[in-house]
């Protein structure tokens, strides 16, 4: 698992506000988005018809998917169903977004985008 980037490199420059999904898959009933601001090169994760304690991640690759880092893994507060990552660049990189059922061993990975 690798290191949580930092501030700076988690915003770069993103928001969330015109989003589409680029990838979807889910687990347990659970649908996990790698969403994407095209505007702004950006990609992030969602979670939703989730529990609290549910997880969503983002992965980045640099080469294709061969090797990745882990970013920004977020949980599902209590009183939600849903929850998103940071936002992260994804210009000249592959991204994906996986999650679990906080009560399940299963990971389910959009494929990359």
């Amino acid at each position: 698992m690798a290191a949580a980037p930092s501030a700076a490199n988690a915003a770069d420059g993103c928001n969330q506000n015109t989003a589409k999904t680029a990838r979807s898959t889910s687990v347990w009933s659970r649908t996990i988005e790698l969403r994407a601001n095209t505007n702004n090169v950006c990609g992030w994760g969602r979670i939703s018809n989730g529990d609290p304690g549910d997880l969503v991640w983002v992965d980045r690759s640099y080469d294709g998917g061969a090797h990745w880092e882990q970013l920004s893994i977020t949980t599902i507060p209590t009183n939600s169903r849903t929850t998103f990552t940071a936002a992260y660049n994804d210009q000249g990189h592959l991204m994906r977004a996986c999650g679990k059922a906080g009560n399940r061993p299963e990971v389910a990975c959009t494929g990359w985008w």
